[in-house]
């Protein structure tokens, strides 16, 4: 992959998660293993496999009656604002940047709550017009315009691999001189639509979201969404910046495998991590943590571990493991960007975020430095995130402390 002398670094970050709806208390959630997962309030839950979800108990009647939002773009404006704050800039500030600012986004529902209020009225005969059709394309606008962002906009919508990609894709913009900020990040809204895919494919828990323990029996939909703000590092230091981390490298593959089920012997995963180790020019045994895509599915949880193993051969077994799924819920296309910002916490906060649920760990995981219960205070300085998603999509990102 074609490199340049620019440094990427991160230099705000805006979280709404199932829990913690800012920063700050998402990272003491995840430093004590606080899940957000529980009952639903907004959507009837009794037709389906579970009653559990992830959800975001924060209605948003202002913005939806003023903007006609979708939720997707209510749940990221409130992390985008965040973010902004966090960074020391705004909407007026990167304006003034014109095309040298810009945004990658990802989701995997966007448009979607509309388009199910839409076609409800359709049954109910109470035929409005379907700006919706509109919504599904153009929401990345939206919350570009929100931001005041006139440079590239990239929407990706690789299932559930969408944050993690979308991170790349951010970061190559800066690396390769063509941005000095760029907005990255994902929004997912917890649907019925969601909900009753995963409930046909009968992969959802009825009990909780335990990924890598012997008794975990299916996923946790969740809801989200997390922006993080990446800035040319020269850039930053001239600003006077607080840098929390510098983004090294990522890889994207795929399976090529099947619509829904992993590659079991992980092809797609294994590529794309060796290829963020090699974009970053980092050896495996620099890794200190791995934030797992940890899904809680039989066949997902035993792939990604069997992966790691193949990558980091004997330093697999020292490297802390987590998935914090396991406390949102899997957010669809939210995901990596939420996890990401994990990441991002762990390493500003020298702690290791914990598999909240995880108390057995399966027979052949056990070998492995699964993080249970509670995160563990620790200095960490390498990190890598992983999203594996449906159509055999992976992604993954590198980054590391500040030198």
């Amino acid at each position: 992959m074609a490199k340049s002398s620019n440094r990427v670094v991160v230099t705000g970050l805006g979280i709404v998660a199932p829990n913690g709806y800012d920063k700050e208390t998402f990272c003491q959630a995840l430093l004590s293993g606080q899940t957000g997962i529980g009952s639903v309030e907004r959507i009837d839950m009794s037709d389906f496999r579970t009653q559990l979800a992830g959800e975001v108990k924060i209605s948003f009647p202002e913005m939806a009656k003023e903007h006609n939002y979708d939720r997707t773009i209510s749940l990221a404006c409130l992390a985008l604002n965040e973010a902004l704050i966090d960074s020391g800039m705004d909407s007026t500030y990167l304006s003034s940047l014109g095309p040298r600012a810009g945004m990658s986004f990802a989701t995997s529902l966007g448009g979607n709550s509309r388009m199910m209020e839409y076609l409800k009225e359709e049954i109910d005969e109470r035929r409005t017009q379907p700006e919706w059709l509109a919504d599904l394309n153009l929401f990345s606008n939206y919350i570009a315009k929100y931001a005041g962002v006139k440079g590239n906009i990239s929407s990706t919508t690789s299932a559930c691999a969408a944050g993690t990609a979308a991170a790349g894709i951010g970061f190559d913009q800066i690396r390769l001189g063509r941005a000095d900020v760029m907005i990255i990040g994902g929004s997912d809204p917890l649907t019925e639509f969601s909900i009753a895919g995963f409930h046909s494919l009968r992969s959802l828990s009825p009990t909780a979201s335990k990924p890598f323990d012997e008794d975990r029996d299916g996923l946790v939909i969740g809801e989200g969404a997390s922006i993080i703000i990446l800035e040319n590092y020269e850039h930053a230091l001239q600003r006077g910046a607080h840098i929390y981390a510098e983004i090294m490298g990522y890889g994207l593959s795929n399976d090529a495998y099947h619509v829904t089920s992993p590659d079991p012997n992980g092809g797609g995963a294994i590529r794309a991590m060796e290829m963020a180790l090699r974009d970053a020019g980092l050896k495996p045994e620099d890794v200190d943590y791995i934030n797992a895509h940890g899904t809680s599915t039989i066949v997902n949880d035993k792939m990604e571990l069997n992966a790691i193993r193949q990558v980091f051969h004997e330093h697999a077994y020292k490297i802390a493991i987590s998935s914090t799924k396991s406390m949102t819920g899997h957010c669809l296309g939210a995901a990596g960007s939420i996890e990401l910002a994990a990441c991002i916490l762990a390493l500003e906060g020298e702690f290791i975020p914990p598999t909240a649920t995880l108390e057995k760990p399966e027979e052949g995981f056990r070998e492995f430095r699964l993080i249970k219960t509670k995160g563990r205070k620790e200095p960490i300085k390498v990190a890598m995130s992983n999203s594996f998603a449906f159509g055999g999509n992976t992604a993954c990102v590198v980054l590391k402390t500040i030198d």
